[in-house]
């Protein structure tokens, strides 16, 4: 590379490298002091991961039982309904309680608002008093002045 053109450097001119040797590090790349290692921390390091290897396999013996059961379940068949005869009343009614009363307290409360607007309606004309008609004005208006309003040229 140190012959080599630069793309940049117009022609006839070379670049050259530095003559540094970069071979040299200011630290050395491997530590001298082997690192001591805890024997109690790997210990407790080894029971936790061995507690937790059972764990997932419990767990995963449990997935597979609780499948299996479910697989179970899915192949048997269903029992047919029981048949129902045309004189007997359906046993439900079309909603539950707990929807029939919501639908009760909505009409409750619309009749409600029906009956406070028809009660603002009668407080409303007994306080507004009909207009009564003016009477008519007997003085004459007084004539418009004929010159034009603003400023005077």
């Amino acid at each position: 590379m140190p012959t080599e053109q630069s793309e940049s450097t117009p022609q006839g001119e070379t670049h050259t490298a530095p003559a540094v040797d970069i071979t040299q590090q200011a630290i050395t790349p491997t530590s001298t002091t082997q690192r001591v290692k805890n024997p109690k921390r790997v210990a407790a390091g080894k029971a936790t991961a061995e507690k937790k290897r059972l764990a997932l396999e419990g767990q995963n013996k449990a997935a597979e039982a609780y499948r299996a059961s479910n697989k179970a379940k899915a192949t048997t068949p269903a029992p047919d309904p029981a048949p129902t005869t045309e004189g007997e009343s359906p046993k439900s009614s079309g909603l539950s309680t707990t929807q029939w009363l919501a639908v009760g307290s909505i009409v409750v409360s619309l009749v409600g608002i029906y009956y406070k607007r028809e009660e603002l309606k009668a407080a409303f004309a007994k306080k507004t008093p009909e207009p009564t008609p003016e009477p008519p004005r007997v003085e004459p208006e007084p004539a418009r002045a004929t010159q034009p309003k603003g400023f005077k040229k």
